[in-house]
């Protein structure tokens, strides 16, 4: 067996993966595939493999990371080596694994957290290069507005913080708040992590929670999730799915982002559901079983093309079909012209032809 500089704790902790259980030679944590809690999956230690009893995933520690990021295993191994071995990155240094004795708070319901980002929004502004960003995707000004976008804030958390408790909006439970310890709320924005904030939104237009778009990648990944779920009593947002458009169409199209889905949705005004990510599949099983329930009669999948090239896309394409299926919709695939990504990319592109 090879010997690697580093062991799937390692791996976890650069991941920052939720401890559920830990055990001598193991532990449960919270799948980042399925995003499902309650810790099915499974991390072996003496073995440095992992096995998510809930959706099937699992392999050695380098392919956790690579499926995760959806890289080859060599880049993956490389990446790995670089963040815990390079002090000059000190700031991609891996976080500490979080147990359940930081005291982490249980998600409030939807409408405390609704109200709280909603009063948050209120707080914050739009950058002017923030906007160009979003108006050169084919926002207007008008519909900027009315998904809520905001730019994250430098400065002034304690006054922000203050301004939402003066409205009596609760913080506990609110992913992205935590309490600090001196007993009072802190937020949990990084003025290294600047972006625009994105509100992902339930099909009742209630805030479920936020990502990031953010100005700089770190570590290639160009969203994270506005959490505290590694900050004392903070809480994690869970990976919640976005949803734009009518309830109660008769299609709906499948998709990955939710900024990607606010456009295609203003471009063509079809209703969207946005996974944050492909491998997150099966939080859409309560969505369709909702949208069944609406009279829904036809799922379209809409990924990014990379469906065609990449395996994992594609399997985790092929399990939400699955999924639709079981529902008994009447599934279809979405295809355009591969020099095109997203479908918001596509239908910029003929909106500019047209």
């Amino acid at each position: 067996m090879r010997d690697y500089p580093f062991t799937i704790l390692d791996v976890a902790g650069i991941l920052n993966l939720k401890v559920r259980r830990r055990q001598p030679t193991n532990m449960d944590v919270d799948c980042p595939f399925c995003g499902h809690k309650k810790g099915k999956m499974n991390l072996n230690f003496a073995k440095n493999v992992f096995r998510c009893n809930y959706c099937g995933e699992s392999g050695g520690m380098i392919e956790l990371y690579s499926k995760v990021f959806q890289i080859s295993n060599a880049q993956a191994f490389a990446e790995i080596c670089e963040i815990l071995h390079d002090n000059k990155k000190a700031d991609a240094l891996p976080k500490p694994i979080y147990t359940p004795d930081m005291e982490q708070i249980p998600k409030a319901d939807s409408e405390t957290r609704h109200q709280t980002y909603s009063m948050l929004l209120s707080q914050l502004i739009l950058s002017k290069d923030h906007q160009k960003n979003l108006m050169e995707r084919g926002l207007d000004a008008e519909q900027i507005v009315k998904y809520g976008y905001k730019s994250t804030p430098a400065f002034g958390f304690h006054k922000i913080v203050s301004a939402i408790m003066a409205r009596e909006c609760v913080l506990e439970g609110v992913p992205g708040f935590y309490t600090k310890k001196n007993n009072t709320y802190g937020i949990n924005f990084n003025k290294h992590a600047s972006g625009i904030l994105i509100p992902i939104r339930s099909m009742d237009r209630r805030i479920e929670g936020f990502q990031i778009r953010l100005d700089r990648p770190i570590e290639d990944k160009k969203y994270i999730w506005f959490s505290s779920s590694n900050q004392f009593r903070g809480t994690s947002v869970g990976g919640p799915v976005h949803f734009i458009g009518n309830p109660a169409d008769k299609t709906v199209y499948v998709t990955e982002g939710a900024l990607k889905a606010d456009i295609a949705h203003a471009f063509c005004k079809k209703t969207f559901v946005a996974l944050a990510g492909v491998s997150h599949y099966r939080a859409l099983e309560p969505i369709f079983a909702q949208l069944k329930r609406n009279g829904v009669v036809n799922i379209v999948e809409a990924y990014d093309m990379d469906k065609y090239t990449n395996p994992h896309v594609e399997k985790s394409c092929m399990q939400m079909m699955e999924m639709a299926n079981a529902y008994e919709f009447s599934v279809h695939r979405l295809c355009w012209d591969k020099k095109y990504k997203g479908i918001d990319d596509w239908l910029a592109s003929r909106k500019k032809r047209n």
